[in-house]
């Protein structure tokens, strides 16, 4: 369940901005699994960002994942925007719950009925909150952060920029996470999603994140360059989802569930589970190989017998590796 990417005739790095403010509210709107430290809001500027947390969510709003140059600075980004005529920002924003019919019918459910209702019936107000926004959460909030980790992030766009003339686009790509690995001409992303793009023509941006970690995201906009934004220093490897659905599907069934257990606190054969437990030694001997196939138990062979003893360790992992497939 991979998301392809195909076409690699131009591929570039960028050092956005936006997109590292996009990543930072939606890491304060999600501090469960972006234990990140970053300054505290006060009080008026937390509840402006609640207001417009829809934007940053699972997916983000068109204006976070826009990359209009390689090296641009926040107030140029903001110009853009600004340029903007209101009804089309207002689009933008409603990205991430859908089109404006999708958006006004969900809105409510999600607790920003009002907000997405003002995007589509008065747009010129609800863009000018929303940049206001903008420029609030960088002038008090997050410039002094951006100041730091913008050299660490042009680092890793001139390091991908050699990466990229040494071995190509996709050798290039594989380096910027365990998760992106070269597929023949191209490269697969471990997420749940399957996907495929193919950038010939639109071209591929690729851009780093202090704050994007434990995600990769990618932003596929009609019409515009497709947008990946990747941690600036490479997550841990998170197995394939073909890997994890076959090792729960390993122990959803319940006689290997119950073989499982019985190599759970020591090693055993398959004729020492069928005589033990009275069960069939040609089942209990599949059952003792499937789990050993989807990496959940360890085959010792000792003389004519082998014995299987559980992994407890990737039993135990099973539930974090899922996690963070998901959050992927």
């Amino acid at each position: 369940m991979p998301v392809a990417i195909v076409g690699l005739t131009t591929v570039s790095a960028a050092v956005s901005p936006l997109s590292e403010l996009g990543s930072a509210l939606h890491a304060v709107g999600d501090p469960g699994h972006h234990p990140v430290d970053l300054p505290p809001m006060d009080a008026a500027l937390r509840r402006r960002a609640r207001r417009w947390a829809f934007t940053t969510r699972a997916i983000r709003a068109t204006p976070f994942v826009t990359v209009w140059g390689p090296d641009e600075e926040f107030a140029t980004q903001l110009d853009h925007l600004r340029a903007l005529p209101p009804r089309r920002l207002g689009g933008q924003l409603l990205r991430p719950i859908g089109d404006t019919g999708a958006a006004l019918r969900y809105a409510r459910a999600r607790g920003v009925g009002d907000q997405v209702a003002a995007l589509v019936e008065r747009p010129g107000p609800a863009v000018t909150e929303f940049l206001e926004f903008l420029a609030e959460s960088w002038e008090t909030w997050f410039a002094a952060r951006w100041r730091e980790v913008r050299p660490v992030l042009a680092a890793r766009t001139r390091r991908f920029a050699l990466d990229l003339a040494a071995g190509g686009p996709a050798g290039a790509l594989g380096t910027l996470d365990p998760s992106i690995t070269v597929a023949g001409a191209g490269v697969s992303i471990a997420k749940v999603r399957n996907g495929r793009h193919d950038v010939a023509r639109r071209g591929l941006v690729v851009v780093p994140s202090t704050l994007i970690n434990p995600h990769v995201y990618v932003a596929d906009v009609p019409g515009r360059p497709l947008v990946l934004i990747h941690p600036a220093a490479p997550g841990p490897p998170v197995p394939a989802a073909r890997d994890l659905l076959r090792r729960l599907a390993a122990l959803a069934n319940p006689g290997r569930l119950e073989v499982a257990r019985a190599i759970a606190t020591e090693p055993r054969t398959a004729g020492e589970i069928a005589a033990r437990w009275h069960v069939d030694p040609t089942l209990v001997n599949r059952h003792l190989r499937e789990l050993a196939a989807a990496g959940l138990a360890r085959a010792t062979r000792r003389g004519r017998y082998v014995q299987y003893e559980l992994d407890a360790a990737a039993v135990d992992a099973l539930g974090g590796d899922v996690l963070a497939l998901l959050l992927r």
